[in-house]
């Protein structure tokens, strides 16, 4: 058959990521509706922000550093949260919505962390060191704006850590280690527990005036990572199911999860708007292309109605017909394909999905030729071919990390015949479109055809497969010179 089109989707077994996708530290929003949580959806620590039913998923830091710990203010406005991007871990300020990005604190090698706003939003209590070879970390108090801080009861002799506001504000209680050595290379588990078994809770005031101090030595414990809402219906956390961390809302899972791989990704993707003329070539197996046989796809990623995405190609001939043309649109808000249609010289075909049903019918063309149709359950959720090498593209993830997945063909014995299928990082190349360097990240499919697609967009920059006995087919962005054959992974 002429076509074939590869639905992605959520691995059922024997499937993984190379790299688990981790979750951690949620934070409810004010009004209970919503959560903060930092993830390695995108590669490194990143903060975003979901709805508890699990829809409205947004990347808040979209940089390359890690982003950890984010805290709402008390009117919602605003996230406090720790950052790598000045080369240490400070405090940075920003939006509820991500923009109005402000740097807090300044450290020489050290860092900063677990910091969070006061009830009335007025101050800002976090943890840290100046130094990272020192054990101690001490507990400070700033300005909600940052303009200036203190320590909180100054004592050398002693680490302060897992600092928390009293309900009114008016008081702090953290725990107090004496630890015995200078530097962490020091520390032996003996001193470490000794130092455990001295931990006390101390209250202070905001002044640093002792209130209380007492023997706690469970008070280094990590607290219960589950986070009660603020209207007291709901409670958020993040487990670990089969080796696989999820975002839980009670006992529901919204996000992640057992059997996930490389779903998260896909989920978190955000489509880029393109029109691109792609030229196709041909070339011997071993060899760069050497030029274009006059054929050529545009390919189309545009907003649709309803907060859809529809994802065009139409394919033309050297002469300017079209003989081909297959489009997608997906869920609302989501790429989880809602409709596929292939028309082609050929054959033609079309697959509807619901939550749970999928019907699509193939209509092969020529005189008495029979449709056949396929109306069954659906299994998961299906994405185009385009969405997961977006996906994979923009893990930047390292050289060697493998996707599977189950993939789906509308052609062949049965109208949807599965089979697991892959995509593996091979290595990363530069691309050239006149003067422009194009960095790009090159990812293989189980069958041998290669992409290079640009890691910042997940757009395709180039492609091949296998074109027949000793030739690939080569599909290239115009204007761009394609790879040459030395530099073909």
């Amino acid at each position: 058959m002429l076509l074939s089109i590869l639905l992605a989707i959520a691995v059922q077994s024997g499937a993984e990521l190379t790299r688990e996708i981790e979750f951690y530290n949620p934070d409810w929003s004010p009004d209970s509706r919503s959560l903060v949580f930092e993830s390695t959806l995108d590669g490194k620590f990143s903060i975003y922000v979901i709805s508890r039913d699990g829809s409205g998923l947004r990347r808040l830091t979209a940089d390359s550093s890690n982003n950890e710990q984010p805290r709402w203010s008390p009117d919602g406005r605003r996230i406090v949260f720790s950052s790598d991007r000045g080369g240490h871990l400070d405090l940075y300020v920003m939006n509820a919505d991500g923009s109005n990005l402000t740097r807090l604190t300044t450290t020489p090698s050290g860092g900063y962390y677990q910091a969070s706003f006061s009830p009335d939003g007025r101050w800002i209590l976090f943890q840290g060191r100046s130094d990272t070879r020192e054990t101690r970390d001490h507990v400070y108090l700033m300005p909600g704006d940052g303009s200036g801080s203190w320590r909180l009861l100054s004592d050398s002799g002693y680490g302060a850590q897992g600092p928390r506001w009293s309900k009114d504000g008016k008081s702090v209680t953290f725990s107090q280690v004496a630890w015995p050595k200078r530097s962490w290379n020091e520390m032996t588990p003996e001193t470490m527990a000794a130092a455990r078994r001295e931990t006390k809770a101390v209250t202070v005031r905001l002044d640093g005036t002792v209130i209380s101090s007492r023997s706690d030595p469970q008070s280094t414990t990590p607290p219960d990572e589950k986070i009660t809402a603020p209207d007291g219906r709901f409670v958020a956390y993040t487990k670990s199911v089969d080796g696989f961390q999820g975002l839980y809302v009670d006992d529901r899972l919204i996000l992640g999860g057992p059997a996930a791989g490389p779903l998260g990704y896909l989920r978190s993707t955000s489509l880029t708007p393109t029109v691109d003329t792609i030229d196709t070539f041909t070339s011997e197996i071993g060899g760069a292309p050497q030029r274009g046989s006059g054929t050529y796809v545009i390919h189309v990623i545009r907003f649709a109605r309803g907060g859809r995405w529809e994802i065009v190609d139409n394919w033309y001939d050297s002469t300017g017909h079209e003989t081909a043309r297959q489009a997608t649109l997906t869920a609302p808000r989501r790429l989880m394909t809602e409709l596929e249609t292939v028309r082609a010289d050929g054959d033609s075909a079309s697959m509807l999905i619901t939550r749970d049903h999928v019907t699509a019918w193939v209509v092969p063309s020529g005189a008495g030729a029979t449709p056949r149709l396929y109306d069954g359950t659906a299994v998961g959720e299906r994405y185009t071919g385009a969405a997961v090498a977006a996906a994979v593209a923009k893990t930047r993830g390292a050289i060697g990390s493998t996707f599977r997945y189950p993939a789906y063909t509308l052609f062949g014995g049965s109208p949807v015949a599965s089979r697991v299928d892959s995509i593996r990082i091979v290595g990363r190349d530069t691309l050239h479109r006149g003067a422009t360097s194009l960095p790009v990240v090159v990812v293989q499919r189980s069958n041998g055809g290669q992409l290079w697609m640009d890691e910042t967009t997940g757009n395709e920059v180039a492609s091949r497969g296998n074109a027949g006995p000793g030739r690939w087919w080569w599909h290239v962005r115009r204007g761009v010179t394609p790879p040459p054959a030395s530099q073909t992974p």
